[in-house]
């Protein structure tokens, strides 16, 4: 004899089942769906910057510099374009395509790089002698926004982030150096779809490569630098075809940042 009852709890058990797997694995999606909004790298952005003055939004929660985009400081975060041609010509989207993620806390800056690039050339062994000219990213800082000649001196910094996680810039003996202290960073590649996570700390213009004892500043609410960001790309000759800035202009030619900082944007940290 069939009992109806046995049936009628099994048959309920099985259904509260279904119903919690399928929740479980729609949050799952969800999240999923959530981390691919963060690292779309196909997606486009319409926040360009002509004059390149950003906005840093405050995070709470300190970025794990990982060369990942699943940190939730970052899906809170817009995208804002890097794709003014500063120098080559012009590029398809295929090729080349920019974007960068800015947030901060008291110790640093955070920048998440996401781009179609679909040939990355490192530099040479040293990292020293070439490092302009394989693929990069250039961070343009300048503490506290006075302006004024930067090459062989640390008024500002043109930091020469590259594939091998180097940071590198001229020195007051004018002679390039690494100054790695300077910026944690993590690079992760699949295919022709790249990202560059990066915290950077702030010095300003009483830095001295000679010491040990130099100490980052600490960034606060509303405080104002000098900023700029790029793209250094090459397609594997002997230097880079195309470099790619995150406002109009940069000065004489597009390239004076590495020497003047006056043709900075800016950066704004806010709350």
């Amino acid at each position: 004899m069939i009992d109806i009852n046995r049936i009628s709890i099994f048959f309920a058990i099985a259904v509260t089942f279904s119903c919690e797997m399928q929740n479980s694995n729609s949050s799952l999606i969800n999240k999923n769906n959530a981390s691919n909004v963060v690292c779309n790298f196909k997606s486009k952005t319409n926040n360009k910057r002509v004059n390149g003055d950003f906005q840093a939004m405050h995070t709470s929660t300190p970025v794990i510099i990982d060369g990942l985009c699943d940190d939730e400081t970052w899906s809170n975060m817009d995208w804002n374009d890097l794709n003014y041609a500063w120098m080559g010509p012009d590029v398809d989207s295929m090729d080349y395509y920019g974007k960068f993620k800015l947030a901060w806390d008291s110790q640093h800056l955070y920048i998440l790089v996401s781009m179609i690039d679909d040939s990355i050339s490192p530099t040479l062994s040293s990292g020293i002698e070439n490092y302009w000219k394989g693929d990069y990213v250039e961070v343009f800082i300048d503490e506290d926004k006075s302006g004024g000649l930067h090459k062989f001196n640390h008024q500002a910094f043109a930091y020469h982030v590259s594939t091998e996680g180097h940071a590198i810039d001229k020195g007051i003996t004018k002679q390039t150096i690494f100054l790695d202290d300077h910026i944690q960073v993590k690079r992760s590649s699949s295919g022709s779809q790249h990202l560059w996570e990066m915290a950077i700390s702030l010095y300003n213009n009483t830095f001295d490569q000679s010491s040990q004892d130099n100490l980052p500043v600490t960034i606060s609410r509303l405080k104002l630098i000098g900023f700029s960001i790029a793209y250094g790309d090459n397609d594997g000759n002997n230097s880079r075809e195309n470099f790619m800035g995150s406002k109009e202009s940069h000065g004489q030619n597009n390239d004076e940042g590495y020497i003047n900082s006056d043709v900075f944007g800016s950066l704004l940290f806010v709350k």
